[in-house]
């Protein structure tokens, strides 16, 4: 395999980890939100929720805190330009995870 071909696996494997991990995240906080109504320790805003579901956020593009896209208006074609980031705790394990299983499924032929 050529240095072109690991860096694209590498890309591929590192994106598919972020996203896997940020809906399993979504998804632990939404059940660890509503296990703490159900047992009453402090409903939606418990500590474990807050801990899958904080993320940092990246936008560029964005003007404050809306998601309004920087407009390109050129009369006839108009180009709305914008990119977001959402990055909590469970998307970097399932990155480090999906990096490991890249290392160790036998890439190097």
């Amino acid at each position: 395999m050529t240095n072109r071909n690991n860096f694209g696996r590498l890309v591929l494997f590192i994106v598919l980890g972020l996203i896997i991990g940020g809906v399993l995240g979504e998804c632990l906080g939404l059940l660890f939100g509503e296990l703490g109504e159900l047992m009453n320790a402090g409903g939606y805003n418990n500590i474990v929720h807050n801990f899958f579901v904080s993320s940092f956020d990246l936008n560029l593009g964005f003007l404050g805190d809306k998601a309004n896209p920087v407009i390109l208006d050129l009369y006839m074609v108009k180009f709305a330009l914008g990119f977001g980031l959402k990055i909590n705790v469970v998307s970097i394990v399932g990155m480090i995870v999906s990096i490991y299983i890249m290392k160790w499924s036998g890439g190097n032929r």
